[in-house]
């Protein structure tokens, strides 16, 4: 990084200079589709090129609606070549959270496929957009195949680039600090927040998972995660972009169609999240589960209760989990595949990497302080600490903040942390150490809850509930019970095809779980609804609880004097509620 700030070359520099020395090899793959690395040059270049032309200059934003397709990150270099920001907003959004997407990052213009358009009309009208430009794989201008909006002039790009120049855009201002885009957490407990990435932290993580990965020109990468998010439309891509592998992507994630692709491919690494990783291991074994050349995988959330089976199954040598998120300044890694660690840190100097893990209150979830000078208490070897990152004027361990968000951006700060005056990024992540330095995931703060005076790790009734059913869709929360402290434990199941026998359940939980972290409410639904990286969206569910006046689902509730689940009727939800019936 300092070799980069140093000589002002920022990742658009290092893209041209690989499109140099990797002209004619393949740069992005995409079904059937091959682009070079000459041909990403060309495309960005012509794109750039017409959207200048349509006046759009330096620090406009332009909102990219798209699903996964070989153009996806050719939009945001394009306009990255101009200094115009993209903000890459979830193609799976609509109505309200849409509108809120698109209304913060301040966008001027929008560019979406014929598809989404379709779907997204209504309120693109409502923002009072006169022109929406179209682009993308399934996208076509032939006049067999156009959409047109009586009331939206639609521009088909694919017909509008045929007749611009490829040549190279007047350079824009060396600014590490300029955002190359805005990358929106996932809205699993409310509305998306646009975190902001600049110049400096997109080369900061191109250049990091680079070494950590070991990743370079001879790799081809197999990307099947969502390009709106920042593991796969960010590091997924320069991986291409600064270290000069290809990059396969594909439409959206297949676990019947995964190791076909990695074989058909010749892939040597790919790219995870830890639910992506269950949903393979769900899948029957097959001859293409060791057929494959891959080498390294990275990601995170891979649980520790499925890392090893995962690794012998498909014959995994090097897996590379990680911490990190869109916006932290908090970050590390797990180099030595060390089975269910999420990074590693020096016990000799803990603070290299400018983390720390603070004690906190159970309760509210903050940090406890020092009574006499105020300052954050941290925590010893073996202790759930939250996990929080310093941050300095170093590129390394800067905070950049949410778009148009101070309240939201102002809530993730912890001040006088390790001394008065000093700052550090609040992760909400619950982390353990061990006495070698290797980090663990326990839980987030949010997920954590309090039932009968004891801490309840959602993560780990989770795991237990997965391990005893054999099922991969399993959420856990806490919900309030009317005239009872704390909140009870309740687990959404979506029921497959195998019912669920409640009799093993009850025995088996009793073996594995304290008796204060057992579920009180069982809920089986037939569809769990998640994000496009699988985190299952928990806030419906919350919000629903165990009110079977709300929903149709069966719902399930623990009888304190037998010990059993027994179904949830009205007359019982009544009396619950009424607190005639305890627990």
């Amino acid at each position: 990084m300092r070799y980069y700030v140093l000589r002002k070359i920022d990742y658009i520099a290092i893209f041209r200079q690989n499109a140099k020395k990797y002209s004619q090899k393949p740069c992005f793959l995409f079904e059937e589709k091959i682009f070079t690395f000459q041909h990403v040059e060309d495309f960005t270049n012509r794109l750039a090129n017409y959207i200048s032309g349509e006046g759009y200059k330096h620090g406009d934003v332009i909102a990219l609606i798209l699903e996964n397709c070989i153009e996806y990150p050719c939009v945001w270099i394009s306009l990255s070549k101009l200094g115009i920001i993209t903000a890459l907003i979830n193609s799976n959004l609509r109505s309200k959270p849409l509108l809120h997407s698109i209304a913060t990052a301040g966008a001027k213009a929008i560019i979406t496929s014929k598809q989404i358009l379709q779907e997204i009309e209504t309120e693109i009208k409502e923002l009072n957009f006169s022109k929406v430009y179209l682009v993308g794989s399934n996208t076509s201008s032939s006049d067999n195949d156009r959409f047109d909006s009586p009331t939206i002039e639609t521009i088909y790009l694919d017909k509008q680039l045929a007749t611009c120049s490829p040549q190279q855009t007047k350079p824009i201002p060396y600014n590490l600090k300029h955002p190359v885009f805005y990358i929106y957490t996932s809205g699993t407990t409310g509305l998306p927040k646009a975190a902001v990435i600049k110049h400096s932290r997109f080369l900061l993580g191109a250049v990091g998972f680079l070494v950590a990965t070991g990743i370079s020109q001879k790799d081809i990468i197999y990307n099947t995660l969502p390009l709106y998010h920042s593991h796969g439309g960010w590091i997924g891509v320069t991986y291409s972009l600064v270290g000069g592998a290809t990059t396969v992507f594909r439409k959206k994630f297949s676990a019947s169609n995964f190791w076909k692709d990695c074989i058909k491919y010749k892939c040597t690494s790919f790219l995870y999240v830890g639910e992506l990783c269950r949903f393979l291991l769900a899948q029957p074994p097959s001859a293409d589960d060791q057929k494959h050349q891959i080498r390294c995988v990275s990601g995170n959330g891979l649980r520790a209760n499925l890392w090893v089976q995962f690794a012998n199954r498909f014959n995994i040598k090097q897996i590379r989990e990680f911490y990190a998120a869109t916006e932290s300044n908090a970050y590390f890694f797990n180099l030595d595949s060390k089975p269910g660690a999420c990074g590693f840190t020096s016990m000799v100097m803990p603070h290299v990497l400018g983390i720390v893990l603070l004690k906190f209150d159970q309760t509210t979830m903050e940090p406890i302080r020092n009574e006499k000078t105020g300052i954050c208490i941290e925590c010893d070897i073996g202790e759930r600490g939250l996990l929080a990152g310093l941050i300095t004027k170093s590129v390394l361990h800067a905070f950049d903040g949410y778009v148009n968000n101070p309240s939201g951006t102002n809530r993730k700060l912890i001040r006088d942390v390790l001394k008065k005056g000093d700052l550090a990024f609040n992760t909400g992540d619950v982390i353990i150490s061990d006495k070698f330095g290797y980090f663990y995931f326990c839980d987030r703060t949010g997920d954590t809850f309090r039932w009968r005076g004891e801490n309840v790790s959602t993560v780990e009734v989770e795991n237990v509930l997965m391990d005893i059913l054999k099922l991969s869709e399993v959420v856990v929360f806490g919900v309030n019970v009317p005239e009872t402290d704390g909140k009870a434990g309740m687990v959404v199941i979506r029921n497959n095809e195998k019912p669920i026998d409640l009799k093993y359940l009850e025995k088996e939980l009793k073996i594995h779980l304290a008796s204060y972290a057992r579920p009180i409410f069982i809920r089986l639904t037939d569809q769990i609804e998640m994000t496009g990286t699988f985190k299952v969206k928990k806030i419906t569910f919350q919000d629903e609880s165990y009110d079977i006046t709300r929903i149709n689902d069966e719902v399930y509730y623990l009888n304190s004097s037998t010990q059993t689940y027994q179904r949830l009727t009205n007359d019982i939800y009544i009396k619950i509620n009424e607190g005639k019936i305890k627990f």
